[in-house]
C-alpha cells in the first residue's frame, strides 16, 4: 500500500529509455511510494511567461502543476545532454519555479547513459535550481554503460544496479516520513488552540 505520492520527472522522450526504466525500477523496489506523472513533462508545452498566468495556461503544465502540489516528493531521472540535464527537464523547471510546487520535498536525482560518467554532470546545474525552488535533494543515483545491464525487455537486472537503487529509495522513504512529520509538527504548532 502507497504511503507517498511522488512526482516523477523522466527527461528523456525515447522510446526504450533508460531513464524511464529508473523511475519503473524505483517503483517496483519501494512498493510505498507511488510515482505520478511519469510522461508528464514531456507533455508540457515550451515554457512561455505570457501563458504562466492561472487563466490561460495550457491543460498540460495546469495538471503537470497540480501533480506537483499534492506530491509528497519528486524523482527526476534525466540524461544528460552536454553536460547538463535534458531540455524537457529544464522546460518542466520553469514551468514549477513560478508554482512552488517543490518547496519542502525531497528530490531524488537519477541518471542512467551509455556513457562513463553516467548523466552525473546533468545533475550539477539542477542543484542551484531546485535549491531556489525550495526542493530538497536527498540523493543522487547515476548508471553507467547502461546498455550492457538491461535485459530484453528493457529492464535493468544488474544486480549492483539494483543494489544502489534500493539503498537510494530506502534513504528517500526516510527523507518522505521525516518531511511528513515535520510538516504534521508544523501544522500543530500553528493550529489555534482552544
Amino acid at each position: 500500500m502507497a504511503q507517498w505520492t511522488v512526482l516523477g520527472i523522466c527527461g528523456s522522450l525515447r522510446q526504450g529509455s533508460y531513464n524511464a526504466e529508473l523511475l519503473r525500477l524505483a517503483a517496483e523496489l519501494c512498493p510505498e511510494v507511488s510515482i505520478v506523472g511519469r510522461q508528464a513533462a514531456g507533455r508540457l508545452p515550451l515554457f512561455n511567461p505570457d501563458i504562466e498566468d492561472e487563466e490561460v495556461i495550457p491543460e498540460p503544465a495546469r495538471e503537470f502543476r497540480s501533480l506537483a502540489d499534492v506530491s509528497d516528493g519528486v524523482i527526476i531521472a534525466s540524461p544528460e545532454y552536454a553536460h547538463g540535464p535534458s531540455g524537457v527537464v529544464k522546460n518542466a523547471m520553469d514551468w514549477l519555479v513560478g508554482s512552488g510546487g517543490l518547496a519542502g520535498k525531497p528530490t531524488l536525482l537519477m541518471s542512467a547513459s551509455p556513457g562513463q560518467a553516467g548523466g552525473m554532470r546533468g545533475h550539477l546545474p539542477l542543484i542551484p535550481t531546485l535549491t531556489l525552488m525550495g526542493a530538497v535533494p536527498v540523493d543522487s543515483v547515476t548508471v553507467s554503460g547502461a546498455p550492457a545491464l538491461v535485459d530484453d525487455h528493457g529492464e535493468f537486472h544488474d544486480p549492483a544496479v539494483r543494489e544502489r537503487m534500493r539503498l537510494a529509495m530506502e534513504a528517500f522513504s526516510r527523507a518522505l516520513s521525516y518531511s511528513r512529520q515535520k510538516s504534521e509538527n508544523l501544522r500543530l504548532v500553528d493550529s489555534p488552540t482552544r
